[in-house]
């Protein structure tokens, strides 16, 4: 039912979350179509509405526990105070919200026949609904509301013509879901002319409910199944705002109907972890993989982003050897984060003051890239494991400076990534800023 209604509808976003709407819907009367993922109340015994003309309201269904629902969002921002500052000038004060309605559906034997914001007028299409609305105000919770501009589909916003996941080609998997190849159409233009050429991608499967699931698996799976619509939106949302070549890039998200796809770039060597131990490197190539991660992370924080997960197994190689940070699943848009609830976090790899006090800051960062260090130096072996004899290669100016810098309690001591950049740029004998300037954007 959504591929025939909905899918073609050009300002259909999908389960696009309330996180990612607020970019999306910017000045008064931007709208957009949406579905929402929420908890099922208690079902009736037939799970459905019916009339005496055969009509039923869509959508329960006694054996599920979770249900879709079709969402009209619009910006209703107002001006709601008008100041004189300082200089004489009018300043503007805005209090940006949106507003979401429930557009109810009606069926007759399975196929869609109306559809209706206020019970009190009803439409054959939600092209008429739309239609009449942009010039007739909808009443809801006492506000008079206008849809002024639909908004589109944006570039991250991928379309399934323009994407194949090669399921026979696994790269891995998570908490919730497995990664497969992908074959992705890039678009580019020449002289103002759209083009697209394919290349390869890794694509994230978001793993959310099974059609087949007992009742009983259902009720054990309906959270982690909100919880990963969240976790892979997340993450989406937070590498939009990345562009370097240090940092895996973000192709796009598939959110039009299940399963959601979170599309990335593809490194061909794979993790950091698995090249480390797969194939013999060089101090040299260890110490280019130390300063290309440190230059990924820099970019990371100065976009105000703790990483939070740092290890060779979330740091992946290209063909060419360059290393991108990658997994942003635990990431924070914060300057310090302090957790409030037990979750399952990488102990091994955690900063004193995190362990001792749940906290989290670039600094703990910059304690846990000492462990990036380590392990990059030992072949990508776990932190606090039996040293290995190729661990003497390591150079002293390199051990010393991790035990004594970033391995201190103290993290007022600790200095920030910058200067772990420069430190080994300087036992490269690079010059850092041509090194930053290649390194900056994609």
């Amino acid at each position: 039912m959504i591929d025939a209604n909905l899918i073609n509808i050009q300002f259909y976003h999908g389960f696009v979350i309330q996180e990612l709407q607020l970019m999306l819907l910017k000045t008064n009367g931007d709208f957009l179509l949406r579905l929402s993922h929420q908890p099922e109340r208690k079902a009736k015994a037939n799970g459905r509405k019916k009339s005496s003309s055969g009509e039923k309201s869509v959508i329960l269904d006694p054996h599920t526990l979770t249900r879709v629902i079709l969402v009209l969002s619009v910006n209703i921002t107002q001006k709601i105070d008008t100041t004189r500052s300082f200089y004489g000038d009018l300043d503007e004060v805005k209090q940006k919200e949106n507003m979401d309605m429930h557009v109810c559906i009606e069926e007759i034997n399975g196929k869609w026949t109306s559809f209706f914001v206020e019970r009190r007028i009803k439409f054959s299409s939600i092209d008429e609904l739309i239609a009449y609305y942009k010039s007739n105000p909808i009443c809801y919770q006492n506000i008079r509301v206008f849809l002024k501009r639909p908004i589109l589909l944006q570039d991250w916003e991928l379309r399934k013509d323009g994407l194949e996941v090669i399921r026979s080609k696994k790269l891995g998997e998570g908490a919730y879901g497995e990664v497969f190849l992908g074959r992705w159409a890039q678009p580019f233009s020449v002289e103002q002319k759209e083009f697209h050429k394919w290349c390869d991608v890794a694509v994230k499967t978001v793993t959310m409910e099974s059609e087949n699931m007992t009742k009983f698996e259902f009720q054990l799976k309906k959270d982690d199944s909100r919880a990963a619509l969240f976790e892979i939106m997340h993450e989406a949302r937070l590498q939009l705002q990345l562009r370097h070549k240090n940092v895996l890039a973000f192709r796009g998200v598939f959110l039009l109907k299940k399963p959601i796809l979170l599309v990335s770039e593809f490194c061909e060597n794979g993790s950091l972890k698995e090249y480390l131990q797969k194939t013999k490197v060089n101090v040299d190539e260890k110490l280019r993989f130390c300063l290309g991660s440190s230059c990924g992370l820099e970019y990371i924080h100065f976009k105000g982003l703790i990483h939070r997960d740092l290890a060779t197994r979330n740091i992946l190689v290209s063909q060419d050897k360059t290393p991108k940070i990658a997994d942003f699943g635990l990431a924070k848009h914060a300057n310090s984060y302090k957790m409030k609830r037990m979750s399952k976090i990488p102990v091994r790899y955690l900063a004193p003051e995190t362990l001792s006090h749940f906290l989290y800051s670039a600094k703990t960062d910059v304690y846990t890239f000492g462990l990036v260090i380590w392990e990059i130096f030992a072949n990508g072996q776990e932190p606090y494991t039996k040293a290995q004899p190729h661990q003497e290669k390591t150079p002293a100016a390199l051990q010393q400076f991790v035990a004594t810098k970033l391995f201190v309690t103290d993290e007022k001591k600790r200095p920030n990534i910058t200067e772990v950049s420069t430190f080994l740029a300087d036992m490269l004998k690079v010059d850092l800023t041509k090194m930053r300037y290649t390194y900056k954007v994609q």
